[in-house]
């Protein structure tokens, strides 16, 4: 069965003055090698090239038409031309099966998330002085990212002062503390 290995996005102009998407197909031949040619599509002729290579298998062909240049596709859109090109009717549309996107997972926050630098329970599991010793090693702001992405209080501020940086830490660690032993 024939296939599409790849579409190219940059059209290549023929002789003829039309404008073509090539894509490069391949199909299994029957002596067990891989066949690759390549289609030239308008939106009212189509025209394609004889068999421009054989390769023991759909990977090494693939590599192939990975590789085609656009000077290559060029060239074979000259020689595919000399051939008759074969009219296409009108450009058929297939409908989407859907109106529109899927919606996002209700457990989802459209909202911006929080980017945690640190686990805190994976941290808590090496020790309680090690979380504690991590968690006042963060800035304000990288703590209340901790805090916020793991829903375990009320953030710190922008400005806070040392002692609230503290407090805030001994909350954090009472929160993971008891969802630990809960778990």
């Amino acid at each position: 069965m024939s296939e599409v290995l790849v579409r190219f996005t940059e059209l290549v102009r023929g002789s003829d003055g039309r404008e073509y998407q090539p894509q490069a197909c391949g199909a299994a031949a029957p002596d067990g090698l891989w066949e690759g040619w390549i289609e030239f599509l308008s939106p009212s002729a189509a025209v394609r090239t004889e068999r421009e290579t054989s390769q023991p298998n759909r990977a090494d062909l693939m590599y192939w038409a990975q590789g085609l240049t656009r000077t290559y596709l060029e060239g074979a859109l000259t020689r595919a031309l000399a051939g008759r090109p074969i009219p296409l009717a009108t450009e058929t549309v297939i409908a989407p099966a859907f109106d529109g996107p899927a919606p996002p997972p209700a457990h989802i926050n459209a909202g911006p998330v929080a980017h945690a630098i640190l686990d805190p329970f994976a941290v808590y599991a090496q020790g309680e002085h090690v979380l504690r010793r991590q968690l006042l090693a963060l800035s304000s702001d990288q703590l209340s990212n901790v805090i916020l992405a793991y829903s375990l209080g009320e953030p710190a501020q922008a400005n806070s002062s040392g002692a609230d940086i503290a407090h805030r830490v001994e909350e954090v660690i009472a929160t993971v503390r008891s969802r630990a032993r809960a778990a």
